[in-house]
């Protein structure tokens, strides 16, 4: 089983090179002429879709990428459009950080806002469409709590209560003015994501600001293994925008790269950082070097890992294959049987409206375990 690697032909032309636009590394060049019409309007919907309208801008402000009047236009009307978009999350930000704290729930600010202040050069290069909260897995439920008060209601109900705290990822809770806020215990589902040392988490951090608000982000290895998370284990195909931040995210030094290897280690999540760096310098046309870069490029994943790996490598992935996977990690019997027992006997909450019987429902976990469990291609 070789991995499965997501092409340059996934992506309309240049978008790979406009999402490394502004990196020392990128090597990836730009057409020589303004593209067509339909070419233009294919990457201006691709930037949107893989959150690189920011550096799209860029590289047409900065004359990296030859465009019209009327492109550079439509490529700043997009980039404003976005931004306030960002802004209005942004106060919403700040208030949702204000309740939690005032409730006695710890919080670290993951991706979007702290990603965009503290690792990017310019935090408008850095779009995002919700908010991302990590709590403690002892705090999440009062958490929800707390945020169901404030106007916010899950989308889906726990599959029996204390699921959140023991075994998701967390819930995503959408408030009434249409924002969604994805409440995280640990960063992914699956197998990946109960190996993650939930603990080492909740280091210092670091501090940003927001409207002239503190806020705290995880700390930058911590935030760079996240990226890599979610870049490997997010969309198919990869989504460059997550992709740019591993690259922002990149060691700044040897010593840094062998502290980021080591705590990959710690939590089982070799392959996965290891594929996003490889992928980012891949994808996205980087010239780095060093032994960081070569211990990605060399990392060769086990057979457990490569199974792991193929259920996020194509777009048929399920959650009911993730959660198969799961089992074998959970670190107790009593915790494999209440997980099993919650996925497959859920309160009615959960399935309604989903299912109309239980043998629905198994019928219908069957197909989606033989949809997710994708079977990387030969190389």
């Amino acid at each position: 089983m070789t991995r499965r690697l997501c092409g340059e032909e996934s992506y309309p032309a240049p978008l790979t090179a406009v999402a490394a636009h502004g990196l020392a590394e990128a090597t990836r060049p730009f057409p020589a002429e303004p593209l067509g019409s339909d070419a233009w309007s294919a990457l201006l919907a691709a930037a949107r879709k893989h959150r690189v309208v920011g550096e799209l801008r860029a590289a047409v402000d900065q004359g990296s990428l030859p465009a019209t009047g009327e492109q550079a236009a439509q490529a700043r009307a997009t980039h404003r459009g976005i931004l306030l978009r960002v802004l209005s999350l942004e106060q919403e930000l700040v208030k949702v950080g204000q309740l939690l704290r005032e409730s006695g729930v710890d919080i670290r600010l993951l991706k979007g806002s702290a990603v965009a202040r503290l690792d990017y050069p310019q935090p408008a290069l850095r779009s995002f469409i919700d908010l991302d909260v990590l709590v403690r897995a002892a705090e999440i439920d009062r958490a929800v709590a707390v945020l169901t008060d404030a106007g916010f209601a899950r989308t889906l109900a726990e599959p029996r209560p204390g699921f959140d705290r023991r075994f998701d990822k967390g819930t995503t809770l959408r408030h009434s003015a249409g924002f969604e806020l994805d409440l995280h215990r640990t960063f992914v589902l699956g197998p990946w994501g109960v190996l993650v040392d939930l603990e080492s988490l909740w280091d210092e951090g670091e501090e940003f600001v927001v409207a002239g608000k503190s806020l705290r982000a995880l700390s930058r290895p911590n935030r760079f293994l996240h990226a890599c998370y979610h870049a490997t284990l997010g969309d198919w195909p990869l989504r460059l925008g997550s992709l740019r931040d591993v690259a922002q995210l990149w060691p700044v030094s040897e010593a840094e790269g062998a502290e980021f290897v080591r705590r990959a280690a710690r939590w089982g999540g070799q392959a996965v950082v290891s594929a996003a760096v490889a992928d980012t310098r891949r994808l996205l046309g980087l010239a780095t070097a060093g032994a960081f870069t070569d211990w990605a490029l060399n990392y060769r994943p086990n057979r457990r890992e490569e199974s792991w790996l193929a259920l996020h490598t194509h777009a048929g992935k399920t959650f009911a294959a993730q959660a198969l996977a799961t089992v074998p990690v959970l670190p107790r019997l009593r915790d494999k049987v209440a997980y099993l027992r919650a996925l497959a006997l859920p309160d009615g909450r959960y399935t309604a409206g989903r299912h109309s019987s239980p043998l629905a429902r198994f019928r219908f976990a069957v197909r989606e375990i033989r949809r997710g469990r994708g079977t990387p291609r030969e190389h």
